[in-house]
């Protein structure tokens, strides 16, 4: 029964961090853009499919941070007896603000990198103007850049996910 409690303690506690990690992002991204809530309509879709593939790759990248969080809270679970829950909480919501940051620079260069290699391409101008290609070869390159370093992001936090300490029998 334990493990029940456990398992619907992970979910509850992805659910709440990626719902609050994806608002923050949408936010940032209006603000990044200049834009207001009213401009993400049927209106530009350049716009909101270059967003929808930004939020895409944030998940992406989350989501394999979640086996990460997974391993270290049986690994708490086995090696604390108070206040799981609170080493719980503490340990996923800095997994994820960690797997957060690090996906928000894999973006932000990728980003960077895309608009040095296509500089005859005012890709944000493009982006308002409902250019649909530009937001299409845009986000397929988000997407691919995402796809290729997920397995670096979740190694990278692997390192400091907590581990028993080994007894040394000499």
């Amino acid at each position: 029964m334990e493990l029940i409690y456990l398992a619907l303690s992970q979910i509850i506690i992805s659910i709440v961090l990626s719902i609050i990690v994806m608002f923050i992002s949408y936010k940032l991204l209006l603000k990044l853009f200049g834009l207001k809530d009213q401009k993400i309509n049927n209106d530009n879709l350049a716009i909101s499919i270059f967003f929808s593939g930004i939020i895409f790759s944030i998940g992406y990248l989350l989501s394999g941070i979640i086996p990460s969080i997974i391993n270290a809270i049986e690994l708490i679970r086995l090696h604390k007896e108070e206040a799981m829950f609170i080493e719980i909480f503490k340990y996923s919501s800095l997994a994820l603000l960690f797997g957060f940051l690090m996906s928000s620079v894999i973006l932000f260069t990728s980003f960077t990198l895309m608009k040095s290699m296509t500089k005859y391409i005012k890709e944000i101008s493009e982006l308002k103007q409902n250019n649909m290609a530009v937001a299409i070869l845009l986000t397929s390159i988000l997407i691919s850049i995402t796809l290729i370093c997920k397995d670096s992001l979740v190694f990278l936090l692997d390192i400091y996910v907590p581990q028993p300490e080994v007894v040394k029998f000499d």
